[in-house]
């Protein structure tokens, strides 16, 4: 499947992943299409035309629902195939072959709502608090959680040289080199979707060893960023594209109805604040060769697997 249309000032990494997922989602619609064009053929051939049409709702509504932006293309194809196969059989008549064009139109019409109403429930799916600079103050001033985790910068390995990455402490330097930081935000927001849920805050620096806290903004993030893209809607993008899209693809064309980005001023500092939900199905982070699934247990996020993550699965979404 191609992927979406880019957002508008921000310039997409090369790489475009599809996920397993993906290529299991277009062989059920394509799968389905066909069999619904060898349906309408048979029962053309044999007369009974007008009751197979609305076959073609099932894989148009399945495409639309996980790729809002998609299902256009597959109602096209069902148009085009029904159109053909119509034309093939039925005798020309004004009143029969305007039915037959409207029937087609109303598989464009199909997808375009359907598409719309995703979207919109999507929009309106995140719970957000109603005063976001006193809600981050008060996670700030109590600390990391099981629902609160801070980051300092989202692009601080961004300019890594090879000779660094080999010998830094952190494995996820020296496995992902200059990703390394984006790959960690994707990690704890996966960690929240497959959990309660919760809140990341971007430009918080921590002292461990004094137990301290400061607000610093994501400036430094900005440096590291197209002049253009140096503003909240810049780094919004940023996060959605490099990070989203590139390690949790899976969640890309509905990313709304779990996520949303706000940029409160605290102590005269940008601050970003991803706001996230629970997922109604598990969630991997996925770095093209390898696939993993993490969760947020305590104040930390920790990946799964084998049995444990079987039982985790069967218990968190034993209802979606």
């Amino acid at each position: 499947m191609e992927p979406a249309p880019l957002l508008p000032g921000y310039r997409l990494p090369n790489t475009f992943q599809i996920t397993q997922n993906d290529f299991v989602r277009f062989w059920v619609i394509a799968s389905i299409t066909a069999s619904i064009i060898g349906v309408t053929y048979v029962s053309m051939a044999a007369g009974y035309g007008s009751i197979v049409p609305q076959l073609f709702y099932f894989p148009i509504l399945y495409a639309t629902y996980f790729y809002p932006s998609r299902g256009i293309y597959v109602a096209g194809s069902c148009a085009v195939a029904y159109l053909l196969i119509s034309v093939y059989f039925l005798t020309p008549n004004v009143f029969v072959v305007g039915g037959v064009v409207v029937q087609a139109l109303l598989f464009i019409g199909i997808a375009v709502i359907s598409s719309y109403v995703v979207k919109q429930r999507d929009t309106l799916k995140i719970t957000v608090p109603e005063d976001d600079v006193v809600a981050v103050r008060m996670m700030i001033a109590t600390g990391e959680s099981e629902r609160v985790e801070f980051k300092f910068k989202a692009l601080w390995s961004t300019r890594v040289s090879k000779e660094e990455a080999e010998a830094s402490e952190s494995p996820e330097v020296r496995k992902y080199r200059t990703n390394a930081s984006k790959f960690i935000i994707a990690r704890s927001i996966a960690g929240f979707l497959n959990s309660s849920g919760g809140d990341l805050i971007i430009g918080i620096e921590e002292d461990r060893v004094n137990n301290m806290i400061r607000v610093v903004g994501i400036d430094e993030d900005y440096s590291r960023m197209l002049e253009k893209d140096r503003n909240p809607d810049g780094y919004r993008r940023m996060l959605i594209d490099s990070v989203i899209r590139r390690y949790i693809p899976e969640i890309y064309e509905t990313a709304s109805r779990h996520i949303h980005i706000t940029f409160p001023v605290i102590s005269e500092k940008t601050l970003c604040h991803v706001h996230i939900t629970p997922a109604e199905k598990p969630v991997f982070v996925d770095t093209g060769s390898e696939e993993f699934f993490f969760i947020r247990l305590d104040a930390s996020t920790r990946n799964i697997s084998g049995k444990t993550l079987t039982n985790y699965i069967l218990t968190r979404f034993k209802n979606s």
